[in-house]
Formats: structure tokens, sequence, C-alpha cells
């Protein structure tokens, strides 16, 4: 259980849902009771719903800025760069709340620290809202991400220099809130649609180092990156569960990528048994991880390569002639199998055939990736890995969160499309039905009644 329901004195877990995490009082709820009357913001009008998110965002906000040390986090600062005067920058709730891309997103929150010299830092923290994982699991990912920056520091891929990093709940950290002090880098967030095609094949052609560099530090086991006793990065669990106290359950390190995969999917189904997600059509969602596990990528056993699992554009930045400044957004970053390391960035997926049309032919942009990796770099296997989306169709199964059913069976079609050929999916559900049963589930004909 990650989270109980709030509702006292129920004793059920609270779903992980996005529709069961409420967006205006941060709370969470069980399947049962987020529609109960005792849940108040049932009660908003449609004009009263952006006021109450506006207020809930700031209400996180000023809760995280009364628990930072300001002052010690400038002194910190000071004595990390040798005595350097700096003045830190802790925007407000309401100015981080208006608009404000650059002191806020929907997990993190940004300070700058302005040194004297000129050198500028960002400092970040995780903001204490709904979505935030209990302690440990929070300062797990914190502390992993500080880890591999410190890894890619060793490589020539373009990322923040990080100085340090501290826990949340930790007495011997006197800002009070966990943090990374990481370099402001120059640039600004691509945005790829507005790129021309001279500057696309720009972009592309730095990217093809960036893979050609990271397949030169491999990793003996599939996991995220931790601090050794030593303070050296190393492979440490690829996730976690929680048992039904709420302890934390780590997952991995793994040797194979299906032990990783089969791992994941079995922790879903136990989920959809405890009501923690797929608190509708629970049966369909049983079936749909259930028929995965029979058709999952070959199995790779190492060596094992860094992946940024959050490839959006935003996350790459550039300078006004498309000379990549720098890559950011590595806190759940991943040592992971070759096949999957070096699939084609996100940013570049055609999202019209790959969601409507539940395809996995690759995109135009995709294909010059793969082009200039082959042709140019002499990179025939990393050439082929970029125009396949096999790991990203099941990784896209296993890892989102669906409120309806329906939608995650069309994910598995894209899937069925691109791993069975011409085969026919449909009917799927009565043979998955067949061969797996209803789990415990339920009706079996429910969610096909309702269509």
């Amino acid at each position: 259980m990650k989270w109980p329901c709030v509702l006292q004195p129920c004793d059920q877990p609270a779903s992980r849902s996005d529709y069961n995490q409420c967006d205006f009082c941060h709370r969470h709820f069980c399947a049962k009771h987020v529609e109960s009357e005792l849940h108040p913001c049932l009660k908003f009008t449609l004009n009263d719903l952006s006021s109450a998110r506006r207020k809930a965002d700031e209400e996180v906000i000023s809760r995280l800025l009364a628990n930072i040390n300001c002052d010690a986090l400038r002194e910190r600062a000071e004595t990390l760069r040798n005595g350097v005067k700096c003045a830190v920058n802790l925007p407000s709730a309401n100015q981080a709340t208006n608009f404000n891309i650059d002191a806020i997103s929907r997990r993190n929150y940004y300070g700058s620290i302005a040194f004297d010299d000129g050198k500028t830092w960002l400092a970040k923290f995780r903001l204490p809202n709904h979505s935030e994982p209990p302690l440990q699991e929070r300062n797990f990912d914190r502390r992993s991400e500080f880890a591999t920056y410190l890894f890619l520091a060793r490589t020539a891929v373009p990322v923040p220099e990080a100085y340090d990093c501290a826990d949340d709940d930790d007495p011997m950290n006197p800002v009070g809130a966990g943090y990374i002090l990481l370099e402001r880098l120059a640039g600004k967030p691509l945005v790829w649609h507005e790129a021309s095609e001279m500057q696309k094949e720009k972009f592309s052609r730095q990217l093809a180092d960036i893979y050609i560099n990271l397949e030169q530090h491999p990793f003996e086991m599939l996991g995220r990156l931790q601090l050794s006793s030593k303070g050296v990065p190393e492979i440490g669990p690829a996730f976690f569960g929680y048992d039904s106290n709420g302890n934390l359950i780590p997952f991995g390190p793994f040797s194979h990528s299906n032990g990783y995969y089969e791992a994941l999917i079995q922790q879903k189904i136990q989920l959809i048994k405890t009501g923690e997600i797929a608190n509708f059509e629970p049966v369909i969602q049983y079936l749909v991880y259930r028929n995965l596990l029979d058709p999952l990528p070959p199995q790779e056993s190492g060596p094992f390569f860094l992946r940024h699992v959050d490839s959006r554009d935003a996350n790459f930045l550039v300078d006004d002639d498309y000379n990549i400044t720098g890559i950011i957004g590595w806190e759940l970053a991943i040592s992971t199998s070759k096949s999957s390391a070096f699939q084609s960035p996100f940013l570049m997926y055609d999202l019209g055939e790959l969601y409507d049309q539940q395809l996995s032919t690759p995109s135009e942009d995709e294909k010059r990736l793969s082009k200039i990796l082959r042709e140019e770099k002499g990179a025939a296997e990393l050439s082929k890995l970029a125009e396949n989306k096999l790991h990203f169709r099941v990784e896209q199964i296993i890892k989102t969160e669906f409120w309806r059913g329906r939608n995650l069976v069309d994910l598995l079609r894209g899937w069925w499309k691109a791993t069975q050929g011409g085969a026919t999916f449909e009917p799927w559900y009565p043979k998955a039905f067949d061969l797996y049963g209803d789990g415990g589930l339920g009706d079996r004909w429910r969610w096909w009644q309702d269509q």
C-alpha cells in the first residue's frame, strides 16, 4: 500500500490513478470514497475548479517554502564554492504558480542561486503534493538522479554539473527540505515541431554522437543508479513496491531484461487485486497485463545502458543555432537493455500513427536519426535500434495509468501489431479469459456489455 485512503477509519489502500488523487484538495482516496459526500471537492462548480486548483498548488508551495531554511541554503552554496558570495531566490507561491515554468513543474520546484562571479545554480526541490511518493522512495529518487548526473559527468553527454544532494527529514540537512544543487545551463527548451529540416538534421547528428558515446559506458545490471558507500555511482533497485503496512520493497537490480518486465507486470496484477489501480474494468486490465507476459521482447542479459525515460523535446536544451547545450530531467533514468536504451527519443515519434492507428513504423524523424547513425557514424546496430519500438510498446502498457480499460486495450493492440504481424487481434478478450480466467476480479462480460 503506497497511500492509505484519507477518509478514516477506511482501511482500504488509496488508488494510484490520477482520478483518485484529487488535484484540488491534494488528498488520496480509495475507489469507494473518491465520489463520497465526504469529499468536498465534488461540490465544486466548473467555475470553481480553476481557482481551487491554483489555491491547492499555492498551499503546496507555501508548505515547501516554510520548510526551507534559505540562509542555510545560501551558506551551503557558498561553502561549496569556497566562499564565493551568492544570493538565493525562492519564488513565492504566487510567483511560482503564475505560469512560471522556470520555477515549477508537475513534480518539482526550482530556486535560483546567483553567485557574485556570475555563475548561477538551480536548487531543485520535490513538491510535497498528492503525487509525491512516500519518504524512502522520494529520497531514493533524488539520490538516484544525483548519482546519474555524477555518472554522466564522466561521459561526453551534455548535462548540468551536480554539486550537492540532501534528503528530506534528515537531521543532518540544515536546509530542511531535500534538494539537489545543479548548474544552470544556457539554452532554451527544444520545440521540435518548430524546427526546420536543417535544424532537425543538425540536432539528430548531435544526438547520434550522444548515443555512440553512451554505448561506450555499459553496466552489468539493469536498475537505477545510486551512490555506493564510497560515493561512486552503482546500479541499485529498478523500482519499488510496498507491503500492506506501507514499507518499501525494492525490486532489482536485474540480470535479464525480461526478469525486469515480468516483475513490473506481476506488480501491476497485484495492485489490481488490492484495488490500488484499475478501479474501473479491473478484469480487462488484468487480462491485458497477463496477456503481455507471453510475447515479451527477446531476452537480453546485458550489457545494459543508461536510458533517459522522459525524452520529450522540453528536456533538451538548445541554443539559437540548435547546438544541444544540455539534457535535463534524468530523475527516473534507468540502466536497461540495449534495445530499450537506444530507441529514438519520444519527441521523434509520429503520435497519430502511434496512438490512433496503433502502428509502430518509424517516423521520418526516426528514419533520419537511423540513417545518420548508419551512413555517417558507421553504427549499424544503433541505427537498427533507433527504428524499433518494441520496448516502448511494452513499457507504455506497463507504466501508463488508465482510467478506462479500453484505452489499455488500444495499446495492447499496438503491441500485438508490432509482434504478431498480420495475426487477428479480435476477439482477444474471450481467448485471454479462457487462458487466464478473471483473476478473481469479477464478471467476465461487464466491459463488453457497456459497449
